[in-house]
């Protein structure tokens, strides 16, 4: 199999970037700096290159503004076949989780304990990841969006039914084709996980593995962009229920009264952690 490339969009987070996801990839999981490449806009493309200056075999792209034009900036950017992992600035760890079966309880959070992925676990993990797409003709995988290990327990250890891949941290077989372009800025993640089933009619999810970040509240990235994510939510489920009619439905929190998608396509999941995204 080729070496994998890792791609990181990232915006106005050098320093987050230099704190989080860098020392990640770099120090804990022994990616080569040749093999990452962090995509900027123009006018912090000097900020960047200052922030990574002792790490010259680091690439430094720029692209357009938004994440998701930076995203399909991004597919143009690799050849065709390119075994590709896209992974956010502020991510901290990974972790998988592995049952405990000498606790008896197996209504015991404590059974399903969430471990660090050191740097061989992690490796064996992506190498596995990119054989089974390969094998099984897919061309997406993602992981599970939320870090509770009780949550897990129920799962397949691998699924490739529609099943939400988190858009922190995603791999793929690399296909610029306009079919799996997107069009949202809020929910990026739900609409690529919907195009890609409806292209391979299945999508790779690793169902133990999950990673450290903080969703929606670390400084800069699509929190600094200009506008109301609340709305913009709600208009980018219509567009989705618009075009994926069969494969998903609107959910709105009682609580919140956000407007959300829930998959359809999968099994249900439990009561007590429905996938809404």
């Amino acid at each position: 199999m080729e070496k994998i490339y890792f791609a990181i969009p990232s915006y106005r987070r050098a320093e987050c970037l230099m704190n989080k996801t860098f020392p990640l990839l770099y120090t804990k999981l022994n990616i080569a700096t040749s093999n990452i490449t962090v995509f900027v806009v123009s006018e912090e493309l000097a900020e960047y290159q200052a922030a990574l200056r002792d790490y010259p075999e680091v690439a430094i792209k720029v692209g357009p503004l938004g994440l998701h034009h930076m995203r399909n900036h991004i597919r143009r950017y690799y050849p065709t076949g390119t075994t590709l992992i896209q992974i956010d600035d502020d991510v901290e760890a990974f972790f998988h989780m592995q049952e405990d079966a000498a606790i008896a309880d197996k209504k015991s959070a404590k059974r399903y304990p969430l471990l660090p992925m050191d740097a061989a676990t992690f490796h064996e993990t992506m190498l596995g990841a990119f054989q089974e797409l390969h094998d099984k003709q897919l061309h997406l995988f993602g992981i599970y969006p939320v870090k509770n290990g009780y949550f897990m327990k129920d799962l397949p250890e691998r699924t490739t039914d529609l099943r939400f891949c988190v858009g922190a941290f995603w791999g793929c077989i690399n296909q610029p084709c306009e079919t799996l372009m997107l069009h949202l800025e809020e929910k990026e993640d739900v609409e690529r996980t919907l195009r890609y089933y409806m292209q391979d009619h299945g999508v790779l999810r690793l169902n133990r593995m999950v990673l450290k970040t903080r969703y929606y509240k670390t400084q800069g990235g699509m929190q600094a962009r200009p506008y109301d994510r609340i709305e913009t939510s709600k208009a980018s489920c219509q567009y989705l229920l618009a075009t994926f009619p069969q494969a998903c439905k609107l959910y709105t929190s009682k609580k919140s009264g956000i407007y959300e998608i829930r998959l359809i396509a999968a099994a249900p999941a439990p009561m007590r952690n429905p996938e809404i995204v």
